[in-house]
């Protein structure tokens, strides 16, 4: 049987955290667009951390949400970022690879602790 387990504050603070990493990385590397809607997500997040009562399902709508920006062709896992100077370029694109896998993670770690299973 399943039942719904609460999702620690600071879980979806560090879910805050890096998509707003993110979306500046995003910013830095001429992809507004992508950072555009990255930033959304992080301004959701934020909703999620000021209302009285934590709202699950608005965290659930979230997470897929982001989940679904990792798939198809034109997604975020395919994505490079640009900028002309080829050192700086090169390290954020690292810093993207890196925080876009964080992310990947945390999504993952707050459903398999959404869920508990009892028997």
């Amino acid at each position: 049987m399943l039942t719904m387990q609460k999702i620690e504050k600071w879980r979806v603070q560090e879910l805050a955290a890096v998509l707003h990493q993110l979306s500046e990385l995003l910013r830095k590397g001429e992809n507004t667009e992508w950072a555009n809607v990255v930033f959304h997500f992080y301004q959701e997040a934020q909703n999620i951390l000021v209302k009285e009562d934590f709202d699950f399902d608005m965290l659930k709508r979230l997470l897929v949400n982001i989940r679904n920006c990792y798939s198809g062709v034109t997604s975020f896992k395919n994505l490079s970022l640009w900028h002309e100077n080829q050192d700086l370029n090169f390290v954020i694109n690292k810093e993207f690879q890196e925080v876009r896998t964080r992310l990947f993670r945390i999504i993952q770690e707050i459903e398999v602790r959404s869920v508990e299973y009892i028997n």
